[in-house]
């Protein structure tokens, strides 16, 4: 005898480990905060770096300012040594030094102006920009600018750090997910593993003497289960050893940020002190070299006076533009460094700061 079945039916199963679904929820959570802060350290960073190589670019036009000058006066110093010379009042000697020199001034020129393409490339690929073009900064001579209180102490500033810093927050954000790991992998080992089914269909028979029309079937199925795997003790160590290392990363990351706040703080304060010293060398290297040439004129002084005057005014100029650029960029790390700098904070205030506002809070790890 024939018999003939058709069961058509749709299945729906699921199987659910409630600890391992809530601790891989929270563990997403926290890896998609760490990304969030990831992506912002890297914008304030993008920042900074764009900012120190714009100063660079200052600073390499100054030098082309001071290169300029300088070739200006060799140019002045040798005519008057050829004017002191055909009058028979020079010597042929003071003539090849005033042509050395001004040899040597239009080399530092050139190497200046080398110095200061390279600068512009170097920020041009920050902003992804294109490299061909020449960037040119607005202001032609370096002025110090101040973005950080300077009454902020280094537990202030530590403080704003552990509290502002993205990376640090980041850090933090993943080692919660590596603690989120570990316990999805121990719930998920001794947790119940709950299990359901439900199958709904049709059923029709067919035999050589009667045919059954079909039938609507529902089955429902749940049931509760342990699995403990031998894995499971395995696991469970190489979560742990996962969340105490990112644990360790937390810990060596507020080192770093500790060491960067404290190493832009003193740059900044050091730089400070050296400002206005350079400034004083500048003008009394002015005033130095004024005298040597109206001494030269009056045939009181040699040509080796005005080239010593002339050096010692292209040193203390270029003396004052590596301070104060030193400065600024000591600044823009240390406000990056307490994770504060973006377009705003780097707008500064005549005798304030960018971040007069800010209120520390306690120390945290």
């Amino acid at each position: 005898m024939n018999f003939t079945t058709l069961q058509p039916a749709v299945l729906v199963q699921f199987i659910l480990n409630p600890g391992r679904v809530i601790y891989d929820v929270i563990a997403s959570k926290k890896r998609l905060l760490a990304a969030e802060q990831e992506e912002r350290f890297i914008v304030m960073e993008t920042i900074r770096s764009s900012v120190v190589q714009y100063y660079d670019l200052i600073l390499a036009q100054s030098r082309i300012s001071v290169a300029r000058e300088a070739v200006t006066a060799a140019e002045e110093l040798l005519r008057l040594t050829r004017q002191r010379l055909a009058a028979g009042m020079g010597l042929p000697a003071d003539d090849l030094r005033a042509q050395a020199n001004l040899a040597a001034r239009q080399q530092d020129l050139v190497i200046a102006l080398n110095t200061f393409y390279q600068a512009s490339v170097a920020l041009a690929s920050t902003l992804y920009l294109e490299p061909t073009v020449t960037l040119v900064p607005k202001p032609d001579h370096m002025v110090p600018v101040h973005l950080v209180r300077e009454d902020l102490g280094i537990v202030e500033m530590l403080a704003i750090a552990a509290q502002r810093r993205p990376d640090l927050k980041g850090v933090k954000f993943s080692a919660a997910a590596a603690a989120a790991d570990r316990k999805s992998t121990l719930w998920g080992g001794l947790s119940p593993q709950l299990q359901g089914s439900y199958q709904v269909g049709r059923l029709s028979s067919e035999t050589p003497a009667q045919s059954f029309p079909f039938k609507e079937q529902q089955i429902g199925n749940a049931s509760v289960e342990w699995l403990l795997s031998p894995t499971l003790l395995g696991q469970v160590k190489t979560a742990t050893a996962n969340e105490r290392d990112a644990a360790l990363e937390v810990e060596r990351r507020f080192e770093q940020v500790r060491a960067q706040v404290v190493r832009s703080a003193q740059d900044s304060a050091t730089n400070a002190k050296i400002i206005p010293i350079a400034q004083q060398q500048v003008t009394a290297a002015q005033e130095a070299l004024r005298l040597a040439q109206s001494n030269l004129g009056v045939g009181t002084a040699l040509t080796v006076d005005v080239l010593q005057a002339e050096d010692a005014l292209s040193d203390a100029q270029l003396r004052y533009a590596n301070a104060a650029t030193a400065y600024n960029q000591s600044q823009v790390n240390l406000l990056a460094a307490l994770g504060l700098i973006d377009s705003v904070s780097l707008t500064p205030v005549e005798g304030t700061s960018s971040v007069p506002n800010i209120r520390p809070a306690a120390p945290a790890r």
